[in-house]
């Protein structure tokens, strides 16, 4: 289960990381807690979430908790998204309603085995 939820985390991974204005950050997309700046750019929910979910934070190596507790995150955020674009996740069939309809079906699964 832990892989599938690492594997279901790549799709907002993409979104979040399309949403920092990389050309202007001055880390490289990276959140840096100290900086002033990043706490008031508007990526900082997106840095945020990356600088603790993403693939170079070693997902494999992290409790089972923590991974669900990211794909929670996960699905909040792309919710967000759909929802700011008029989208009804419940029978839209784009890409990212139906990641929302898959991810929230695993994320009931891996709660419901804790």
């Amino acid at each position: 289960m832990k892989t599938e939820i690492i594997k279901m985390l790549e799709f907002p991974t993409k979104i979040a990381q399309g949403y920092i204005p990389f050309e202007t950050c001055e880390h490289a997309g990276n959140f840096s807690p100290g900086d002033k700046g990043c706490l008031v750019c508007d990526a900082q929910l997106e840095c945020k979430w990356l600088y603790h979910n993403d693939e170079s934070t070693a997902p494999g190596d992290k409790p089972l908790d923590v991974i669900v507790g990211a794909l929670g995150s996960a699905l909040l955020y792309v919710d967000a998204c759909v929802a700011r674009v008029g989208h009804d996740a419940q029978t839209c069939r784009c890409d990212a309603c139906d990641w929302l309809r898959r991810a929230q079906r695993l994320h009931d699964d891996a709660e419901s085995a804790r």
